[in-house]
């Protein structure tokens, strides 16, 4: 909590508010403390406010004491997962934002314009390069007054500590204390392109890598420990020619030729240079969405909350089902109305590119 000892402010704050009412101790609130308490919310956390205000979090927890002693009322509670706002905390936010644009408003002679809201999205880099930000640019066309950060990375983001409002998955996060939800699944099989093999064969076995080339990706979130179970050995000396840290590369290098290696089965929903194998090797990792629970109250957030279940639904990107749906059924239900608007401009040729 932002006090120590709550229950014994929230009797001293009563003995000094006397009768007023919360207009009336409003009044008593300046400027800078409501700019303060505004920036300090909309970062998530303390740390984070600290960190956009340039304030010490010493200093900040203390301003917010002074704020709360003025009013005779607990505004927020400082929890492992970032602020969260009492009710009259919510109200101080709502008269604060007002606030913030009449002066702005003021400033420029102009009248006040609709509040922006700034969304911090975390998420894997293959399902952020690859997936979301196709579509993240219609989202943001439809939400014109959200500003929205992507943040493309395989480390998983701190959402509890507020280093980002939403962050998409394919691990729970560490403490334990965001909202965790579960938005889709994701299936990964065998790839690999034409090019490499027409000249190195079709492989039917695990038992013939000695003969292939393979790709790996080593990174936070990748199921490296599974290794053993891809190739069929402990031991891996000699059979990955190619390993890499990045989803990106990862994907280029197999649909380059470079070798064989596990991608997502959306892969072929996106790109016809991988062609899926039919080796018993398939994994599937739940997708999570794990959300800041100090955020869960913002309309911004609720929006994008929605529009990445729309990203991951099921019954309209098979490829994301509770079940595996294998890679051959994809054009069929591609070439659906409904799904296909979703793919224009974005399948590279999947009607006219020849498999070479």
């Amino acid at each position: 909590m932002i006090a120590a000892k709550v229950d014994a402010r929230r009797s001293s704050a009563r003995s000094t508010s006397g009768g007023k009412s919360f207009h009336e101790k409003l009044g008593s609130l300046d400027w800078t403390e409501l700019e303060l308490f505004l920036d300090v919310v909309e970062a998530g956390s303390l740390r984070s406010g600290a960190v956009r205000t340039g304030h010490a979090v010493g200093t900040i927890r203390r301003r917010l004491q002074r704020i709360e002693d003025k009013l005779g009322e607990i505004i927020a509670r400082r929890e492992p997962a970032g602020l969260q706002l009492s009710p009259v905390g919510e109200k101080l936010l709502r008269i604060a934002r007002e606030m913030r644009l009449s002066r702005q408003s003021s400033q420029s002679g102009e009248e006040p314009a609709e509040a922006r809201e700034r969304i911090r999205i975390a998420v894997t880099e293959g399902l952020g390069t690859y997936w979301l930000m196709p579509r993240l640019v219609e989202f943001q066309r439809a939400n014109p007054g959200l500003d929205v950060d992507l943040h493309c990375d395989m480390r998983r983001s701190d959402v509890a500590g507020g280093e980002s409002d939403i962050a998409v998955q394919l691990e729970p996060p560490a403490d334990g204390t965001a909202i965790v939800r579960t938005i889709g699944c994701l299936h990964l099989m065998l790839f690999a392109a034409e090019s490499y093999l027409q000249s190195a064969g079709v492989p039917t076995s695990v038992d013939e890598w000695p003969n292939h080339r393979l790709v790996w990706q080593e990174a936070d979130q990748v199921a490296t420990h599974l290794l053993p179970f891809f190739i069929g050995t402990s031991d891996a000396a000699g059979l990955i020619g190619i390993r890499t840290n990045s989803s990106s590369a990862h994907f280029r290098a197999i649909a380059t030729g470079g070798g064989i290696g596990i991608l997502p089965t959306y892969a072929r929903a996106i790109s016809r240079r991988v062609r899926p194998l039919d080796l018993p090797v398939r994994l599937r990792r739940e997708i999570l969405c794990v959300v800041n629970p100090a955020r869960t109250s913002s309309p911004g957030v609720q929006l994008a909350l929605t529009w990445l279940g729309s990203c991951f639904a099921g019954d309209i990107y098979p490829w994301f089902r509770d079940e595996f749906v294998h890679p051959k059924d994809f054009e069929r239900e591609i070439s659906m109305r409904s799904v296909m608007g979703l793919f224009e401009g974005f399948i590279d040729g999947m009607d006219t590119e020849d498999d070479d």
